[in-house]
C-alpha cells in the first residue's frame, strides 16, 4: 500500500500523526484560555483615586470616578477644613482632617452611579444636608 491508499478505517495512514497534533494544540489552546480567564477573574482590579478637597470642592478632572464591577476601590482624601465624606448606595464615611489624608477601600459590589458628598464639620447633624454632589462613582458592569 503507497502513502495516498486509504487504510481500513477509511483514513490516510500519513494523516494519523497530524490529527493528533491538531488535537493537542486544541487541548494546548484551550487549557491556555482557561487559566487565563481564572486568574483574571480571580485577580479584581485595584483603581486607586487621590481627591484634593479645597473649599468644599474637587478639581473637575476628579469628579467622576469610572470603575468596573468587583473592581477594589481605594479612595485616599485631603481637604483643607475638618468634615465628612459620604459616598451613597454603598453606605461609607470617613472623617477628613485637614493636612492628613484619608483612606478607605472598598469592593464596587453593584453598577449605577453614585454620589459622593462633602459635609464640612458641623452640617452634617442639620436636617436635609443634601447638596450638589462633591463626586459621582460610577461602577460599570464588566
Amino acid at each position: 500500500m503507497n502513502g495516498l491508499e486509504k487504510s481500513e478505517g477509511g483514513a490516510n495512514a500519513a494523516s494519523r500523526p497530524v490529527a493528533g497534533m491538531r488535537a493537542s494544540s486544541i487541548h494546548c489552546l484551550l487549557f491556555c484560555v482557561l487559566a487565563t480567564a481564572a486568574a483574571l477573574a480571580a485577580d479584581p482590579a485595584q483603581k486607586t483615586f487621590s481627591l484634593t478637597i479645597s473649599q468644599g470642592t474637587l478639581p473637575a478632572q476628579q469628579r467622576v470616578l469610572r470603575v468596573e464591577k468587583d473592581d477594589m476601590v481605594r479612595l485616599r482624601v485631603t481637604g483643607d477644613a475638618p468634615g465628612e465624606l459620604h459616598l451613597h448606595g454603598y453606605r461609607l464615611e470617613m472623617k477628613i482632617t485637614p493636612a492628613s489624608e484619608s483612606e478607605i477601600s472598598f469592593k464596587a459590589h453593584a453598577t449605577g452611579r453614585y454620589r459622593i458628598e462633602w459635609h464640612p464639620a458641623g452640617e452634617t447633624s442639620k436636617g436635609d444636608h443634601h447638596g450638589p454632589p462633591l463626586a459621582r462613582l460610577e461602577v460599570r458592569p464588566k
